[in-house]
């Protein structure tokens, strides 16, 4: 873990967009993308964390008071507190992953019109520039 935790951290978000500058034009024009994630994680994460934290508490509440009423009452208690706790994880997890690909993405348009501006150049210069042409 201790040595994951270290590898994450010299890793940055530029090491993804720096290899854009390594590639051919043609090959920054074909990159795609990244496409956003969607909520479906972070809803599945809520479902499954109160469903844990309800069957948890229901059954320490259970226990604790001897009931069927207060296994009820300390499972729903457990269910929303767990529930939310998950999904505020998850939804923070989304949304820093959601972060990183905006950032990627930004930086691909720009590296995208950068290529298509050089690629412009190129083509003018190679019309203009051979033998025989007169405007």
């Amino acid at each position: 873990m201790a040595i994951y935790t270290i590898k994450r951290k010299l890793y940055t978000r530029y090491d993804d967009t720096d290899n854009l500058k390594k590639m051919k034009d043609s090959d920054i024009l074909a990159e795609q993308k990244k496409e956003a994630p969607g909520y479906g994680d972070v809803i599945q994460k809520t479902a499954g964390g109160a469903a844990v934290g309800g069957i948890a508490a229901g059954i320490a509440g259970g226990l604790k008071s001897k009931s069927l009423a207060g296994a009820s009452k300390y499972g729903k208690l457990g269910a929303m507190g767990v529930g939310l706790g998950a999904g505020l994880m998850a939804l923070n997890k989304r949304d820093k992953e959601a972060a990183d690909r905006n950032f990627y993405n930004k930086r691909l348009a720009y590296a995208q019109r950068q290529a298509k501006r050089r690629e412009k150049i190129d083509w003018k210069s190679n019309m203009t520039q051979r033998d025989g042409y007169s405007y």
